[in-house]
């Protein structure tokens, strides 16, 4: 895969929003921002080059913006606040999927809809709760090759779940812990990013929402969005080689990892016409992929 000129666009409007938060936070002049965001535009168009990957063209971006803010969990708050809603209902949208014909193909659609949820939506009368199920029964994988998935489950000893952003991340426990109900022998490992970037999960995710009740969570080794295999700790590249079968998260996974390992299957939403063209799906479109 191949970044398109829209990702350079892209990556400046991630750049954008970074600014944004260092202004609620710091109190920077308004000049002292123009710069450092030229400065961060002037670094991604200096080392950008045609033929990188769409999520390798944003490293040289939070590269910059770190080296001029430093590094802090700029999204904490927001994580957190997601963690805590998501987990409100993990009771109740567990046993939605355990109730059904499929559990685990169910479960897999509902780790598939947390990118098309509104989390402004109030939950205290259960309208988030009620738009999670209505969209995991009403919308369905333009690419769908969840048969190949439970073909390859029925002979695993090992499942690697490389996870995305935090929030997400309890729809993927009940993916996990339904998939353990039938499987309960199957080693799994939870793999999330080394130090916080964005809103992607860390340990510290983990933690809150006690993930270690279905899998064992580790580093990946990562310090960006996504997960490029030049960029991972040994651990990781030991599981990843070895897994029967690897659940990968998120856009930003499948840049990294496309084509790197046949037992991948991919689970995202295509966000941006680049991805959609890449899958031959339309944007917004959700998938799981088996490459």
């Amino acid at each position: 895969m191949k970044a398109s000129y829209e990702c350079l666009n892209c990556v400046a409007k991630n750049g954008l929003n970074l600014i944004n938060k260092v202004k609620k936070i710091n109190d920077y002049t308004e000049e002292e921002l123009f710069n450092a965001y030229k400065d961060i535009l002037k670094s991604v168009v200096d080392n950008s080059f045609y033929g990188l990957k769409p999520i390798e063209i944003s490293l040289n971006m939070y590269d910059k913006f770190y080296e001029l803010f430093g590094k802090r969990d700029y999204y904490e708050n927001e994580k957190t606040n997601s963690n805590q809603i998501f987990l409100e209902m993990y009771d109740d949208l567990l046993e939605f999927c355990r109730n059904s014909k499929n559990p685990i193909k169910l479960a897999t659609k509902l780790s598939a809809v947390g990118n098309l949820i509104d989390y402004g939506i109030k939950n205290s009368f259960g309208e988030l709760e009620w738009e999670i199920e209505n969209l995991t029964k009403n919308r369905e994988f333009s690419i769908n090759d969840f048969d190949i998935l439970d073909e390859k489950l029925k002979n695993a000893n090992s499942l690697l779940f490389i996870h995305d952003n935090a929030g997400e991340i309890v729809l993927d426990k009940i993916l996990i812990k339904v998939i353990k109900d039938k499987y309960p022998d199957l080693m799994i490992h939870s793999a999330v990013r080394s130090t916080p970037i964005i809103n992607d999960a860390t340990l510290k995710d983990t933690e809150e929402i006690n993930l270690k009740e279905v899998s064992i969570p580790i580093e990946s080794g990562s310090i960006y969005p996504g997960t490029i295999l030049s960029n991972v700790n040994t651990a990781f590249k030991n599981i990843f080689d070895n897994s029967d079968v690897i659940i990968s998260k998120g856009q930003g996974n499948f840049e990294g990892l496309e084509f790197e390992n046949g037992n991948i299957f991919y689970i995202l939403m295509a966000k941006c016409k680049t991805i959609a063209d890449v899958l031959g799906v339309n944007v917004g479109e959700i998938v799981l992929k088996n490459l």
